[in-house]
């Protein structure tokens, strides 16, 4: 198993405690909290096609599945969510098929709605 598919795995692992029955994985990445040198790991964000998982140490939490990552520069691409994250380049193709995934959903008009979450 190569690099990339144990970083699938890893993924998919921490997230399904916390997905709902039938709920499916878009995309995953780590995402970093802190600054410079003080940069830790804080959680696995999870894009499902009815949410996004933010899961750290303290469990995980449900966002709206409608926020767009936008296009991701630099080293490290600063992204809201609960708090301000940062998005190692190695995982910009992950931000970039969270968006094409909630694009698509959009055209279909698959968007869960808000209290469906």
């Amino acid at each position: 198993m190569g690099y990339q598919e144990r970083r699938v795995e890893l993924i998919a692992k921490r997230a399904a405690p916390h997905l709902e029955p039938g709920e499916q994985i878009q995309t995953g990445f780590i995402a970093l909290t802190g600054w410079l040198i003080f940069t830790v790991p804080a959680a696995t964000v999870v894009a499902t096609d009815r949410a996004i998982l933010v899961v750290g140490r303290d469990g995980a939490q449900r966002l709206p599945r409608d926020r767009r990552f936008g296009k991701p520069t630099g080293m490290y691409y600063k992204i809201e969510l609960d708090r301000t994250y940062k998005v190692h380049r190695q995982f910009y193709p992950e931000l970039t098929a969270a968006d094409e995934a909630l694009r698509e959903m959009q055209n279909r008009g698959d968007l869960p709605k808000p209290d469906q979450h």
